[in-house]
């Protein structure tokens, strides 16, 4: 089967992209960001593939492929990513559908590190918001990282160890290592929450939801990875209120 996911760029919230800065954003920047963003398929190159057999397959001109990607014709290699361009008329081939649980090359044979739900809500599961994972907690709000100040905190765990919901909430954005303004990150997702908070996980191996999925305080959502960002394998964990960062050892029980 074929392995598809689909993929966009989150519309507002622009600090969840930001290094770091504790700023709103400007009335008119915010303007320019709530614009709608171009919408994509994400499909993994196989073995025999070409532009165009892949343009074939979800109706899209081979030249629309290659403009939206960097690669060309001539070097394509299977577990490539390439981002198809979504129009009225693009389809997803039967027997095709999407898969949630994408990894990125090198990483699908890592093993699920499952975490007991009671360690998220360390006996308070009445509490608004749960750890998002069992691990030590390695970086605090605003401490340090490659010399930038991180508007977030860092919770060291092995690699494969599941990620959850801290609260029930919407997916709003899951975007995949390289696609991100802030590649060191890895995986990215983005959760709205009820009251105004969203909460931004990075550095992930996996992404077990999509885009608009509703999620459950608790369900797993994605695996700790290790992208580079940090020393060791982490979870970086950011919580904003109203699109200001928010120190997230505040929130947790």
């Amino acid at each position: 089967m074929r392995r598809l996911l689909v993929a966009s760029v989150v519309v507002g919230c622009a600090q969840l992209w930001a290094g770091c800065g504790s700023a709103p954003v400007p009335a008119a920047a915010a303007t320019l960001i709530a614009k709608p963003k171009p919408r994509f398929l994400v499909y993994y190159v196989e073995m025999g593939d070409s532009l165009i057999s892949i343009g074939r397959i979800f109706g899209v001109p081979w030249r629309k492929i290659l403009a939206s990607n960097s690669c060309g014709p001539n070097n394509l290699r299977p577990g490539l990513p390439l981002l198809i361009p979504l129009h009225e008329r693009t389809t997803t081939p039967q027997g095709r559908l999407p898969k949630k649980d994408v990894p990125p090359r090198g990483e699908s044979r890592v093993a699920l590190v499952a975490v007991p739900r009671t360690s998220l809500h360390r006996g308070k599961p009445r509490s608004r918001y749960w750890w998002p994972t069992r691990g030590r907690l390695v970086r605090r709000y605003n401490g340090r990282v490659r010399g930038l100040k991180e508007p977030g905190i860092g919770l060291a765990a092995p690699v494969g160890t599941e990620v959850c919901a801290v609260a029930d909430g919407e997916v709003v954005a899951g975007v995949a290592a390289g696609r991100s303004p802030r590649p060191g990150w890895g995986n990215v997702l983005c959760v709205r929450h009820a009251g105004g908070i969203v909460s931004w996980y990075g550095c992930l191996a996996r992404m077990t939801v999509r885009e608009g999925e509703r999620v459950r305080q608790g369900q797993r959502i994605g695996t700790v990875g290790d992208s580079g960002a940090a020393a060791e394998p982490e979870l970086a964990l950011r919580l904003f209120k109203d699109e200001r960062p928010v120190d997230p050892l505040g929130y947790l029980p």
